[in-house]
């Protein structure tokens, strides 16, 4: 069965993607032709830009990239509710 996990992409306080992130899944779990589970970013302690080669080489040196790394690809898609802002830097969590 697909998985495909709904990711709360905010970490500030006062956020309000985990109300929205929340909603989606409870909805998505009245479906039986997929796996949803609910990732909360916040929950792995990524600190921005601390790894020193890109994401896309996938050659991590901090346990908290490869746990994340290693989640996300437990995935065969996902879905991010996160701040609208153009410039949120959070965004790049999903490309690790």
């Amino acid at each position: 069965m697909i998985r495909i996990a709904i990711i709360i992409g905010s970490t500030r306080p006062g956020r309000k993607g985990e109300a929205v992130a929340k909603w989606v899944y409870e909805i998505a779990q009245k479906r039986s032709d997929a796996e949803f589970e609910l990732v909360d970013i916040k929950e792995f302690n990524l600190p921005l830009l601390d790894e020193p080669v890109s994401p896309i080489m996938g050659q991590y040196t901090h346990q908290h990239t490869k746990t994340w790394s290693a989640k996300i690809a437990s995935f065969d898609a996902y879905g991010a509710c996160h701040a609208s802002s153009p410039c949120y830097p959070r965004r790049g969590c999903l490309f690790h």
